[in-house]
């Protein structure tokens, strides 16, 4: 009727307002409209003060819950938008009768990202403690958030030395979420966080790593990609820079991929007939060296065989299994 509202919808928006407050203190931040609301509440930047001015170093984006209950994703769909999602994100939980603001990693959709199974569900729990820890495995659906990143109460929000520590440590965690982010759009299945934390500080003990050794082919196509777009640039400028030796290296491995992962490159139409950019003057050298050649890529082809039928090479490539087991 005219002249009311519903009080409990506004229970989300006043703790939005508080993370708001907090996160604004470091950079711009952006409430999602209403009607745009994805699943995230604030995108938001860390800034860097020059001056008068201040200069964008980092973005990220900020769930805002009114609780601390799990954050669900209930079916594959939201758990694939989560792993996939490409900037950092955080979770911010507020308990507004208590006056307090706790942040927590998002860091088990790196987890399974890097295990290559991509879950039905997701819940993840944060939890109310001083100690965390590296993502520990339960059910592959459920994990705990361990203990947030950082908490703040209203007088720390006032308090600018708290605040200024609070930021070098938010922005710490902000970095390793963008590595991971990284990673994942390179096709690498493999993630890093502090082996342990506590709440408020700077991590020092340690990076743990986990990834998939033997990952399904649709997710290692990815990773052959970057990998060849990488040695093939680096391979270019270390010609160009006088390093043969290691432009020969880039230039074997490239061409290794190129042709023996060719229905990775079928669709990339930068890699369509030949393989591009300053390698290709790498490959025109190679046929230099070896003299006579009817083909690009003889020279590349005619070291390959040589290396090939080194007796050290040939008796590696009989090998079986991993020397470390």
């Amino acid at each position: 009727m005219p002249g009311t509202y519903a009080p409990n919808l506004k229970e989300g928006s006043r703790s939005e307002i508080l993370a708001d407050y907090l996160f604004s203190q470091w950079g711009a931040v952006t409430p999602v409209r209403r009607q745009d609301d994805v699943g995230t509440d604030l995108y938001c930047t860390l800034a860097d003060g020059t001056g008068q001015r201040a200069v964008v170093r980092d973005y990220f984006t900020v769930q805002v819950k009114s609780d601390t209950a799990p954050w669900v994703l209930k079916d594959k769909e939201e758990a694939t938008w989560l792993v996939e999602y490409p900037t950092p994100l955080f979770l911010a939980c507020v308990e507004k009768r208590k006056g307090l603001v706790s942040v927590y990693h998002l860091m088990p959709r790196f987890y399974v990202c890097a295990l290559g199974q991509l879950p039905s569900r997701l819940e993840l729990k944060p939890e109310d403690r001083e100690d965390g820890h590296f993502v520990a495995w339960e059910n592959g659906e459920a994990f705990s958030l361990s203990a947030p990143i950082i908490r703040a109460t209203i007088a720390d929000l006032i308090d600018v030395a708290t605040m200024e520590r609070l930021r070098n440590v938010f922005q710490c965690w902000v970095r390793f979420d963008r590595e991971n982010c990284d990673l994942v759009r390179q096709g690498l299945l493999r993630f890093r966080m502090p082996a342990s934390y506590r709440v408020n500080q700077m991590p020092d003990t340690g990076i743990g790593e986990l990834g998939s050794r033997a990952p399904e082919p649709k997710f290692l196509k990815r990773g052959i990609l970057k990998l060849a777009e990488s040695a093939e640039c680096i391979g270019g400028q270390l010609f160009q820079q006088g390093d043969r030796s290691g432009a020969l290296r880039a230039a074997l491995l490239v061409y290794k991929l190129w042709k023996g992962y060719s229905e990775v490159f079928k669709e990339e139409p930068r890699w369509a007939g030949s393989i591009p950019g300053d390698m290709g003057r790498v490959y025109l050298a190679l046929n230099e060296a070896v003299g006579d050649s009817s083909y690009l890529y003889e020279g590349i082809d005619t070291i390959g065989n040589t290396l090939q039928n080194d007796s050290a090479v040939k008796r590696f490539l009989a090998s079986e299994g991993d020397p470390q087991q």
